[in-house]
């Protein structure tokens, strides 16, 4: 049969493609259960654990994946770690079609079929860089009426609903769907952006970029562990998970909006 179609105009899958592909998904899912489910039995197969978390989440200091992964290996030396570093639109749905067992990242709505527990916390500013006509009035001296007239670079794995309400005013001229991206993006000088505080840093001890009233329009934001609903857990990934609860400062999660928060907000998005 044919699975896909490939050529100048592209590629995409047939839906016989689709359907091999969903198949051959299920067939690799049963293998690494089945490698799970003897490993510590057999004393010979080494448990895998399939990993995915957003893409700016190393340079935060409350963010202690690693720590849980050190605990993993002292407990079990043979188990073997998948991580994989995806834009924040891509975790969940890995959690979901079952490509890996647990995620890590900012999920500002709730899908079906998941399960998610606070886990730490990140700062998040507007950011103009060098060049831009806020630059130099940055960070204190700059009034919202002109941040409203500056282009905006988006957050492509967010919608406008589910923004903060002053967030939703600013006029979208780019977008991205990775950090990384709206970093250069806000480095052109020609947009502002949204930028987690702790990934901003880098460039804004050099300069390069200056946060715009941080007082005022900066908020925290939640980050979550999400694992599927009801799928049966592995011991291998059960410890991973109480690890990781365990090893991050609690938080009341309950202070926090679905997403972002500003004080002052009329919308709970």
């Amino acid at each position: 049969m044919r699975l896909c179609h490939r050529g100048r105009s592209g590629f995409r899958l047939t839906e016989e493609g689709q359907q091999v592909l969903e198949a051959t998904q299920t067939l690799f899912r049963s293998l690494d259960e089945f490698r799970n489910s003897v490993a510590y039995s057999s004393g010979k197969l080494a448990a895998r654990l399939y990993i995915s978390v957003i893409d700016n989440s190393v340079f935060n200091t409350d963010f202690r994946l690693h720590q849980a992964i050190q605990l993993l290996k002292e407990r079990e030396p043979r188990s073997e770690v998948v991580l994989t570093v995806v834009a924040a639109s891509e975790v969940e749905q890995m959690v979901l079609d079952g490509s890996c067992d647990v995620g890590i990242g900012f999920f500002p709505a709730r899908r079906q079929g998941l399960e998610y527990e606070a886990l730490y916390t990140a700062r998040m500013d507007l950011y103009c860089g060098r060049g831009s006509p806020l630059f130099e009035n940055a960070p204190n001296k700059v009034t919202l009426n002109k941040v409203l007239a500056e282009q905006h670079a988006a957050r492509g794995y967010i919608s406008n609903a589910q923004l903060p309400a002053f967030e939703r005013k600013l006029l979208v001229g780019a977008s991205s769907a990775t950090v990384e991206g709206l970093v250069t993006l806000t480095l052109s000088g020609k947009y502002t952006a949204y930028l987690p505080y702790h990934y901003a840093h880098h460039w804004t001890v050099q300069d390069e970029i200056r946060p715009i009233l941080p007082d005022v329009i900066g908020y925290t934001c939640l980050y979550h562990m999400v694992v599927q609903k009801g799928k049966r857990s592995s011991e291998l990934l059960s410890f991973l998970v109480d690890t990781l609860r365990s090893i991050h400062v609690p938080i009341e999660s309950a202070s926090f909006a679905i997403g972002t928060f500003f004080p002052g907000d009329d919308v709970n998005p």
